[in-house]
């Protein structure tokens, strides 16, 4: 009678325990509908994983009780369990969330291994003390165990259970539950929750989703037509015979924006070393260009296939793959971890070699230095034309600054800008470390250059030097880039567009119209080179004078364009193709964009500009 007293409040403690286990997966849910828009079915969906979880988690609480040790040693053991699987889920939950505000879905578990083993180095760009932020989440864990500790004290409901059950039956329940679970879990990669937005799939499976970079996703339909298009290009592609074999290099710096540099007029010094290139005449094009969207997966999508954001797709035909066809080797060497980063490498499809941050351990993933250790494997130039395509991070805001860099006074990394980015003094920080990023980018590729001329690369060489967006510095309230609302201002879409020449390399007559496009440089590059430029690219080369009329952008729902057909004015238009608001700037009058002037935009020219953005299909932003 008395076990059966006690089994009653034990019952009660499984539902009480089962209501704490699922109580942080439930605060989650409403985050993450808050910020993804998320069928009903995707609750039940991530639940039900959850469910089999603490079936699990059942199985092993009812297996510790039958170990040969004191109730005290059980309970300790049960309790660091506890705090690991609610730790466990912490660090899930904040990855999926982290990874949705700053870059639009779920951190994949690659990623999220890549930047782990390299926390300590990730927390100091982050400006926090690896050493502080350890005692901390110490202290948390401790304080975390010594309550759970208390809660089973009075709260536990296997002691009961397992007096209620004979040994066999504890064990045999235990093995089959944990048994269950396993399987079930083991099953999830076969289920394709990924598509319905199950963001445990997303992260484990990040491949099951719709394509999908980002904020953005394209249509399946457009999608399937689009491949179509670039295969027939493909494969109707025939290679120039006679072509100029200069190398290529090509160095984008994440998050440059064009009006930091002191080579395109910026009164700080952040470009001494393309001030001396200039000096010496090498600099052929110091110019800035409109980038299709205010993040890295669109930006270096338009940088290899050519495209805006509406029209890119995975694998195009790409700047990479047309200069493999006409004889070039092409090496990608890359700071930061673009393997696992949402399918990024499709766009470049098939190359001679690959290096990111992500397959070294010598340095953290974004540190530009080690893109400098990795050029001192680099065999010596065997004449062979060759693409080497970099990526820095030294402008990125989680980029790697140098201690021996110089920097332009007190700063901070504005990524922490949060109750605090409308202060002057801050923002003066922020600019500060901002431009310490720009210089040394600058360094960095200073030291490229010089390797590359050491192992002969540069005897004949066009180096071409971009950004694949840019970034936000406090203008219209805004920092950093991608996730803001407002991120479709000048700041976060112009980027520079730098050509240099080098020993016999000529680029011919380079002659930027008034707003050039991300998309115009792959073409500018081939038309360089004396190569045929494939029919389905949307850019065209600035070596020809174009008449194209609009320059198309678009971040999330915000789809816009640069009209460049008035002499005297430079609109620049968007709409919100959730909301329908609009706002417009003249870029020649208000470079700022301070003062929206849509109500003075005659109604025929804006059915004009609506008519041409609805014409826009594809990436769609996320409901």
């Amino acid at each position: 009678m008395s076990v059966k007293k006690n089994l009653v409040p034990a019952i009660k403690h499984v539902f009480l325990g089962g209501a704490i286990f699922f109580a942080l997966p439930l605060l989650f849910l409403w985050a993450y509908a808050r910020w993804v828009h998320i069928p009903v079915a995707t609750f039940a969906l991530h639940l039900q994983i959850i469910f089999w979880f603490w079936i699990g988690f059942i199985g092993i609480r009812l297996l510790l009780d039958l170990l040969p040790a004191k109730e005290v040693f059980k309970r300790i053991a049960s309790s660091l369990m506890v705090v690991a699987v609610f730790f466990g889920f912490i660090a899930l939950y904040a990855g999926i969330l982290g990874g949705i505000k700053f870059w639009g879905r779920p951190a994949s578990v690659q990623i999220i291994s890549t930047y782990f083993w390299q926390l300590p180095e990730m927390l100091r760009v982050l400006e926090y003390s690896p050493t502080g932020v350890a005692l901390v989440v110490s202290m948390i864990f401790l304080l975390a165990v010594g309550t759970a500790y208390l809660f089973l004290l009075h709260h536990d409901w296997v002691p009961a259970i397992c007096q209620w059950l004979s040994t066999i039956t504890v064990f045999a329940s235990a093995i089959g539950l944990i048994g269950i679970s396993v399987s079930l879990l083991l099953s999830l990669q076969d289920r394709g929750w990924g598509g319905s937005l199950e963001p445990l799939s997303l992260v484990l499976f990040p491949d099951q989703a719709e394509w999908q970079r980002q904020n953005h996703k394209t249509d399946a339909a457009h999608a399937f037509n689009l491949r179509q298009q670039h295969e027939i290009a493909r494969n109707a592609y025939i290679p120039e015979k006679n072509i100029r074999k200069s190398n290529v290099i090509f160095i984008v710096s994440d998050s440059l924006r064009a009006d930091h540099l002191s080579l395109l007029g910026y009164e700080r010094k952040t470009t001494p070393y393309l001030e001396q290139d200039r000096k010496r005449g090498l600099v052929r094009l110091a110019t800035s260009a409109e980038a299709v969207c205010s993040e890295s997966s669109c930006g270096f999508g338009a940088l290899a296939s050519s495209q805006i954001l509406a029209n890119q797709i995975d694998y195009p035909f790409s700047l990479q793959e047309v200069l493999k066809l006409n004889g070039y080797k092409v090496h990608l060497i890359f700071s930061g971890d673009h393997k696992n980063f949402y399918g990024l490498l499709t766009v470049y499809g098939q190359v001679d070699s690959y290096f990111d941050g992500g397959m070294q351990k010598n340095r953290f993933a974004n540190d530009d230095r080690l893109i400098l250790d990795h050029l001192d494997t680099l065999k010596y130039w065997d004449g062979t034309p060759t693409l080497l395509q970099f990526v820095l991070m030294s402008s990125h805001y989680i980029g790697t600054r140098f201690e021996e860099a110089p920097g332009f006074g007190p700063d901070a990394n504005y990524i922490s800008y949060v109750g605090r980015g409308q202060s002057a003094d801050f923002r003066e920080k922020a600019v500060n470390y901002y431009d310490k990023g720009v210089l040394q980018a600058d360094q960095i590729i200073a030291k490229i250059l010089e390797k590359l001329q050491q192992r002969g690369y540069m005897d004949d060489a066009l180096v071409v030097i971009t950004g694949d967006h840019g970034e936000g510095l406090g203008e219209h309230g805004r920092y950093t880039h991608a996730r803001a609302a407002d991120s479709v201002y000048e700041e976060t879409l112009r980027v520079p567009f730098i050509v240099l020449a080098f020993g016999k390399a000529d680029p011919g007559i380079l002659q930027p119209s008034r707003v050039i496009s991300q998309i115009d440089i792959p073409p500018t590059l081939l038309y360089a080179l004396g190569i045929k430029i494939p029919g389905i690219w949307k850019g065209v080369p600035i070596q020809i004078p174009n008449q194209r009329r609009y320059i198309d952008f678009q971040e999330m729902q915000l789809i816009g364009l640069i009209d460049t057909q008035f002499p005297d004015f430079l609109y620049k238009h968007w709409i919100d193709s959730r909301s329908g608001e609009s706002l417009t700037f003249d870029l020649l009058s208000d470079p700022g964009e301070k003062t929206d002037i849509t109500s003075q935009i005659p109604e025929a020219l804006r059915n004009e500009w609506r008519e041409h953005l609805k014409m826009q299909p594809g990436a769609l932003p996320k409901d």
